[in-house]
């Protein structure tokens, strides 16, 4: 009886005009969704689901004008020293550039508003004496400035000093930009390069261009799908990188998987029908499988909540859909459409040679000697991956940004040159409750105390606020110094205050996240909820959420991408055998990406600064690189399964399967990799090795581990390859007596 794909194939064949336009309608419909924007939030800002995004989520809610909207100005001159009179005039006269900014500016704070005091200068003026530091505070939210930057960053010149711009804002700023630069430059390298690839491993236009027809229709699919579930989703701006990075990868090796083998049963003599029918049977359910791993691994990104691999994760999701939906709609309607002419306009200087001469030899001596090809296959994976033993993970911060970035180059000259710039400051969010009066002497004394004892941390330099001293409470806040209104009126509200208390470590240190941990069991005593926010916290909690989930997410994707695999050749041993070589090649990915991230070995040619691995980038990869592996195991897995169904003779299964499978493998992981390589030229350091780590991951599994680890396993496990629980036995797999060989 003939199964449902099947059925399905033959549907699509004489159902495909209609199939045709309603992919198109599809797209249609995605533009318009693409169109009425996103609710996208802030990838570069903590989840609110812990503390420290909770935190600042009230800050930007409560406080909408704070000293994050502060936007710092570098001026720096060769020869005079910042107290020279034409040193300052021209620093006023750059500053005066300001005014044409619609936004008005609150404060500009210099070192010659109060030259007396030595920690006012120490802020202000650089070791040397030839920079100084403008403070600039503009008059609006955090919204309003972001799309005011670009006036921000251009009104300040001057022809006499060097003038750099930084800030939190620039940063973020530079940060969006680069992120949509990196997609750009990635489909820029990786379509035309993909392109390039399939026509090498099809030898004709005509079948080298079908795969871009789902490539074109995916994209704006998953698109306008992730914009519309924005609206009930946390979705990021990573979420469109991850469509880029993963669907146009899939798209095209699943359409690689399908034209492939309706090529080669045109080859057999079917006819368009039939060919289509075996086709989706064949190919179609070997993608379904892999399209189900895929969405496995990545479901395990769904339960990192304190972190925005969530949102990472639906953005692939959805792009692993759409490529799915249209690999089993669209093309095979395409191809019905196209018919025999699947060969036309071949490209002359490739021709059609003869297919699987070197896999049908290469498989002959991976058969004869597999302990051989083994044994030293498992050494050099174990040799690659041994260098993640000493990995070092980080939540990321200034050094993810290329090194050359003017807005990294200037606040590192801050940290560096400036005595008494705070780089790292930890804010107390304080919560009131309902109806609670901020106001209160009480409440002060209450806080005060709590005060006292961070203040006793080591590491901070001072708590400084009006309700750490509550004999301010006892005046009307119209004599209070006017320092002390000025912080009162900008970091109180009626439902929380901010306390920001500079420290002394660097953010993201060890030290610094021992000094979060101490400061967190002094609020946790308070009477009122108080929250500790800042990078370095966000970076405790992060390590804290993975250290406790990852485990279970481990333990979830290999149990389920077992049961895939077994449901798919019913065997016991081989599912197990396929997770296990998945890991080994993940796991080599892991070594090199230390060896060139943290240890900074093409820290040059790749442009980056060496540092620890951002806590996301191992699950992130895992989650994956894991489910993509699966392509080439499902793929061949599927063609050994065939050949042992129709033989029951286990080494010839896996030669032919080898044979069948080995160069169609190549020429897919050949274009992940053309795909992956786009993003290992992104500024953006977290993009930077993720397509890097998926580049090597997809590179080791084609090539060691799928070309010789597994076959020659699968050869010296032999008939084993096949038990399974009788119960499960396949109808199929009753009544041959074939020995092993």
């Amino acid at each position: 009886m003939e199964g449902v794909l099947s059925k399905a194939g033959r549907s699509i064949h004489r159902r495909r005009s209609m199939i045709i336009i309603i992919s198109l309608a599809s797209v249609l419909v995605s533009v318009v969704l693409i169109s009425q924007g996103n609710e996208f939030d802030d990838g570069n800002s903590p989840p609110t689901s812990i503390e420290s995004g909770r935190a600042l989520e009230l800050v930007s809610e409560e406080l909408p004008v704070v000293s994050t909207n502060n936007v710092n100005y570098i001026f720096t001159h060769e020869s005079l020293y910042w107290d020279d009179p034409a040193f300052e005039q021209g620093v006023r006269d750059s500053l005066d550039g300001l005014n044409e900014v619609s936004l008005g500016v609150l404060e500009i704070s210099l070192p010659y508003d109060n030259p007396e005091d030595p920690y006012h200068l120490a802020r202000h003026v650089s070791i040397d004496g030839h920079r100084i530091a403008a403070f600039v505070e503009f008059n609006g939210t955090e919204e309003e400035i972001s799309k005011e930057v670009d006036d921000i960053m251009s009104v300040v010149d001057s022809e006499e000093m060097e003038v750099l711009v930084t800030g939190s804002l620039i940063i973020d700023y530079d940060f969006d930009r680069m992120l949509e630069e990196d997609q750009i430059r990635a489909e820029i390298i990786g379509i035309p390069l993909s392109m390039v690839i399939l026509l090498f491993v099809f030898r004709t236009v005509v079948a080298s261009l079908l795969p871009m027809a789902v490539v074109m229709c995916m994209f704006p699919m998953a698109t306008g799908l992730a914009f519309y579930v924005s609206r009930w989703f946390s979705m990021t701006q990573y979420s469109v990188s991850m469509i880029s990075l993963i669907g146009i990868a899939v798209s095209i090796d699943y359409s690689l998987f399908m034209i492939s083998r309706f090529r080669e049963e045109l080859d057999k003599g079917q006819d368009v029908e039939g060919a289509l029918a075996t086709m989706m049977s064949t190919a179609g359910r070997a993608i379904l499988f892999s399209g189900a791993t895929v969405a496995v691994g990545l479901c395990t990104l769904f339960y990192f909540t304190a972190t925005h691999m969530p949102s990472m994760g639906m953005g692939a999701f959805l792009a692993v859909l759409g490529a799915l939906i249209y690999s089993l709609t669209l093309l095979p309607a395409l191809l019905s459409l196209v018919g025999d002419r699947i060969d036309s306009l071949p490209v002359p200087f490739l021709g059609r040679e003869r297919e699987g001469r070197f896999w049908e030899e290469f498989s002959a001596k991976v058969m004869k000697n597999p302990v051989r090809w083994l044994v030293p296959s498992m050494g050099i994976l174990l040799l690659m991956g041994a260098p993640f033993l000493h990995v070092e993970l980080t939540a990321g911060g200034l050094d993810t940004l290329p090194p050359d970035l003017e807005s990294r180059q200037a606040y590192e000259i801050l940290e560096e040159e400036f005595p008494a710039f705070t780089a790292s400051v930890v804010p107390l969010v304080v919560v009131f409750e309902d109806s609670q009066n901020p106001f209160s002497k009480s409440l002060s004394l209450g806080i005060s105390e709590m005060c006292q004892q961070v203040e006793g941390v080591e590491g901070v330099v001072s708590v400084d606020h009006p309700l750490c001293n509550p004999s301010l409470f006892d005046t009307e806040i119209d004599q209070w110094p006017q320092e002390q209104r000025v912080v009162w009126l900008t970091t109180v509200s009626d439902s929380i205050a901010m306390i920001n208390v500079p420290i002394e470590y660097p953010s993201g240190s060890e030290e610094a996240e021992q000094l979060i941990k101490d400061v967190r069991a002094f609020t946790s005593i308070s009477e009122e909820e108080v929250l500790v926010g800042s990078w370095t916290s966000y970076e405790v909690d992060m390590k804290d959420h993975l250290r406790e989930r990852i485990p279970v997410a481990l333990a979830f994707v290999l149990l389920v991408t077992m049961v895939l695999v077994w449901f798919q050749v019913h065997s016991v041993l081989v599912p197990i055998k396929a997770v296990l070589m998945n890991i080994l090649s993940i796991t080599a990915s892991f070594g090199l990406i230390v060896v060139v991230f943290q240890d900074g070995l093409l820290a040059g040619p790749l442009n980056f600064t060496p540092q620890p691995l951002d806590l996301m980038v191992p699950p992130l990869v895992f989650g994956i690189a894991f489910g993509l592996s699966m392509d080439y195991e499902v793929l061949m897995l599927s063609r050994i399964h065939e050949s042992w169904l129709e033989t029951k003779d286990n080494t010839r299964a896996v030669s032919e399967g080898l044979q069948a499978s080995g160069r169609l493998i190549t020429g897919a992981a050949a274009i992940m990799i053309a795909v992956f390589s786009g993003f290992i030229f992104a500024d953006v350091m977290i993009i930077k090795s993720i397509g890097f780590a998926l580049a090597v991951a997809v590179f080791v599994d084609a090539t060691i581990v799928r070309a010789i680890v597994v076959p020659s396993a699968m050869r010296l496990m032999g008939r084993a390859n096949w038990w399974s629980p009788s119960f499960f036995s396949s109808r199929k797999n009753k009544g041959s007596t074939s020995s092993n060989r």
